[in-house]
């Protein structure tokens, strides 16, 4: 299926390499806590696009220039000032008339996507579409595939490496992360909520966002990063 796997644990790793090591390969998003859970319930709920954002300064240009976007994200758990939307999944599950896209920074997510920009395909993954992203890369053509954390802040997320375990075990691909998603997997809850992110979220009140980002296969969709714009693919019919 897969000419080979690489899994990328935090900004070091997926920062690192240079210009054109990404070319060819397929690359897997996932930042669970929370910004490509955001992304998939965003565009599930309505949203024709997002453009994910290293830097807030670019987002809040794009917004500027750009009709109806509506500026999201956060630093530090908390939408930046001026911005219509904070990074929480649950502000984007029904789109406002108002608003047709998304402007979208945080602090590791649009980060490790925008890192990962040159590759062949860049899929954007979370627990809520994980079918639909299993089945869309079994019938990929063999090429190298990059499993991405996103990471917390410059460090190891366990919530990512967890949920890339999972795609790897729907995939049947050995792995030691297999290893670790079975180990959690009657537990996540706890395991997610002890995290430093989901304990970070549990300090701001947001536990809600924890038990949205949970949730297993609710949207049969893909979303594809397509020139420098994630765009909605939904997912074929079984």
């Amino acid at each position: 299926m897969f000419s080979s796997v690489r899994v990328y644990y935090a900004p070091a790793d997926y920062e690192g390499p240079p210009p054109g090591h990404w070319r060819g390969q397929t690359a897997v998003v996932f930042d669970i806590l929370r910004a490509t859970s955001t992304i998939v319930t965003a565009l599930a709920g309505g949203y024709h696009s997002a453009r994910c954002f290293r830097a807030v300064a670019d987002a809040r240009h794009y917004a500027a220039d750009h009709a109806r976007v509506a500026l999201a994200g956060e630093r530090d758990g908390m939408p930046p000032a001026g911005f219509q939307f904070g990074n929480s999944p649950r502000e984007f599950r029904h789109k406002p008339a108002s608003y047709d896209s998304l402007a979208l920074t945080t602090t590791n997510g649009t980060r490790a996507i925008e890192a990962v920009s040159g590759a062949r395909r860049v899929v954007i993954a979370s627990l809520l579409n994980l079918g639909a992203v299993a089945d869309f890369l079994r019938r990929e053509p063999a090429a190298p595939l990059a499993l991405v954390c996103a990471g917390s802040g410059e460090d190891f997320s366990l919530e990512d490496a967890i949920a890339a375990g999972a795609l790897l075990e729907a995939l049947n691909l050995s792995h030691p992360l297999t290893s670790l998603y079975a180990a959690n997997r009657d537990d996540l809850p706890r395991v997610f909520r002890a995290a430093k992110n989901g304990a970070h979220l549990l300090e701001l009140g947001l536990a809600a966002d924890i038990d949205w980002c949970l949730q297993r296969d609710i949207y049969p969709v893909l979303p594809l990063l397509v020139n420098g714009a994630v765009l909605l693919r939904r997912a074929r019919s079984r």
